[in-house]
């Protein structure tokens, strides 16, 4: 590498320090669960559509972001199984409800059951609409 100083000399340049090698094998995996997806009162959202295969990751991050009436009350499960089939399992991971500004930024670390057709499902338990964009990240 060389680098030049304004007077046009050039005076050689040695890196010294080595990358850092920190043992991530791969890349994580990010995916929008919900964009923009309005969930009507008493109402639930699933996304997302054709669900997830998360086999080999072994953390889980689900970052929301809601507006609608303050105080608005919702729940968050996870799913997994065939979508609507008999034996699709159901786990709550959290819940709450809207702030007072009408906006809540949700975060929550959680562990999945279940790595095959994975689903988030968001239930609006409120008796107005809700508006939801939703990501997933994944880690090995």
């Amino acid at each position: 590498m060389i680098f030049t100083w304004s007077s046009k000399k050039t005076i050689p340049v040695e890196v010294v320090n080595k990358s850092l090698d920190v043992g991530v094998t791969q890349k994580p995996f990010l995916v929008t669960v919900f964009e923009a997806k309005e969930i009507a009162s008493n109402s639930n959202a699933m996304g997302p559509l054709g669900g997830l295969d998360l086999t080999g990751y072994s953390e889980y991050r689900l970052i929301l972001h809601m507006a609608g009436t303050p105080g608005t009350p919702f729940v968050i499960n996870e799913l997994f199984g065939p979508a609507g089939g008999v034996d699709q399992v159901t786990f709550q991971v959290g819940g709450g409800e809207i702030a007072a500004s009408g906006v809540l930024n949700y975060r929550a670390r959680f562990d999945i059951f279940g790595p095959k057709n994975f689903f988030i499902q968001i239930k609006n338990a409120g008796p107005e609409p809700l508006l939801v964009n939703g990501t997933l990240y994944a880690m090995m």
